[in-house]
């Protein structure tokens, strides 16, 4: 049981459970203690999937998402009724194919915007930036046989079924940096007068705790680092947070003071600390931790301006190098974007006011419509009744039974007061809208040539509520 309850879980939602509420220590260069190994395969992988569904939960999840409708809820039970020989007026198949061609054109809307996110996904995850590596090797990270999801999670959850985008317009979305430079890595290797060979070139998603970043001016921070120098000798640098708090004024972060002399890998590879941070939060603006230096025993505060948090792009600063503390889902910009919500635009939630009070007008023509034919049968033959219902009683005539199924015989006729073809003529209007945006060289934006893209297609009609 606990097994499906968590596969339910995986299956519903897209963000990973966060099971580590508490410290952590990142060991550089230093063995790792005993104790610490069995917590290493639960480190949040630096892979992030903002899209709302998975292979498997798309279509379950989707319906339910249509069905907070009250006319798709209405159009279902009318549905239903068709099938009671009682009361039905028709086919049940031609009152189906009205209610079917609105949920296939609602989910195949849904389905495409879903999948701009899960490309947006990919592109971030595959972003590449530069670690210490070849020789270099990072003790807090996990055997891969510790991090490769199994059997049906691998389908559920994997990179390669779905994905979405991190910071930009949209929690989540894909760094600006990213479609800007995709290769920054071999001019930072030359700005920095370094051997190449100490440096390896590894994707976003491929990042894990422990390990040492190089980022240059312009790059986009691949993940929350504890900041150890910069090409400043103050070790000072600035980084740019619009993608987390909309602020476009630079923001200085410090190295500690005792990693301030290393500016070279050969340095980096044999420095030798002990990182002790606070549980992952949602706080930007709050960090505690502590680094403590092996060889002199000396341990210095970490705070908030000792962190660079992903998301961020570095800033009038040549180069830096830091070590990851958090990754994936436990950077704070993850933490902060929550779940992808289904929003429904003003017009949409006016609508279902709307069909309520339609509702009530229904409910009192079919009630008339029961009392009147009630009354009627009682009064005339059978053959003569308001409507042509197909029962017999044992005694031959039963005014409130006819008048009882007269109402539901009067729901189905009277269905086109509540009109099916306003929801289609909308999903069809959106969709065009939503190309029209993207098609508006407009909204171009030429030194990234890129297209302005709906994030989510059912908020675009509110632009004409402002």
């Amino acid at each position: 049981m606990s097994r499906a309850r968590s596969l339910l879980a995986r299956l519903f939602s897209r963000r990973r459970t966060n099971t580590h509420g508490h410290e952590r220590s990142i060991y550089v260069n230093t063995p790792l203690p005993a104790s610490h190994t069995d917590s290493l395969p639960h480190y949040a992988p630096n892979q992030i999937r903002t899209a709302k569904y998975t292979v498997l939960s798309f279509v379950p999840k989707n319906l339910l998402e249509q069905f907070r409708r009250a006319a798709n809820i209405y159009f279902l039970f009318l549905l239903i009724l068709q099938f009671i020989p009682a009361v039905t007026t028709g086919l049940p198949g031609l009152s189906a194919l009205a209610l079917f061609t609105i949920i296939a054109l609602t989910m195949i809307k849904d389905g495409y915007e879903d999948s701009k996110r899960s490309a947006s996904d990919r592109e971030a995850n595959r972003a590449r930036a530069v670690v210490l590596g070849q020789e270099w090797v990072n003790v807090n990270k996990a055997p891969a046989h510790a991090m490769r999801p199994r059997g049906l999670m691998r389908l559920v959850g994997s990179d390669s079924g779905a994905g979405g985008s991190v910071g930009g317009a949209v929690p989540g979305a894909a760094p600006q940096a990213v479609h800007t430079r995709t290769q920054p890595q071999f001019d930072v290797v030359r700005d920095m007068d370094i051997d190449g060979d100490s440096w390896a070139i590894t994707e976003w998603r491929h990042i894990h705790v422990g390990d040492i970043v190089l980022l240059r001016e312009g790059d986009s921070v691949p993940a929350d680092l504890v900041l150890l120098g910069s090409s400043d000798p103050d070790g000072t640098c600035f980084v740019e947070t619009k993608n987390l708090d909309g602020e476009t004024n630079l923001k200085s972060k410090h190295a500690p003071a005792a990693t301030l002399h290393m500016t070279c890998p050969q340095q980096l590879s044999a420095f030798r600390c002990i990182i002790d941070a606070e549980p992952p939060s949602t706080l930007l603006y709050s960090f505690k931790g502590s680094i403590q230096i092996i060889d002199s025993n000396d341990r210095d505060p970490l705070g908030v301006d000792n962190l660079l948090l992903r998301g961020s792009v570095l800033r009038n600063t040549q180069w830096v190098t830091g070590v990851v503390v958090f990754t994936g889902d436990e950077t704070k910009i993850m933490m902060n974007a929550g779940e992808t919500p289904s929003k429904r635009s003003r017009i949409e939630r006016m609508m279902n006011y709307q069909v309520m009070s339609q509702f009530a007008l229904l409910f009192a023509l079919c009630l008339l419509s029961a009392i009147l034919g009630g009354v009627y049968y009682s009064r005339a033959n059978s053959f003569q009744a308001l409507f042509i219902v197909p029962f017999e009683t044992s005694s031959g005539k039963s005014a409130p039974l006819y008048g009882f199924l007269t109402f539901w015989t009067a729901l189905i006729l009277y269905q086109t007061v509540v009109p099916i073809s306003l929801y289609v003529t909308i999903e069809v209007v959106k969709s065009f809208q939503a190309y029209f945006i993207n098609q508006d060289m407009d909204m171009y934006y030429a030194p990234a040539e890129r297209r302005c893209v709906p994030k989510s297609w059912n908020l675009s009609d509110d632009l004409g509520q402002v």
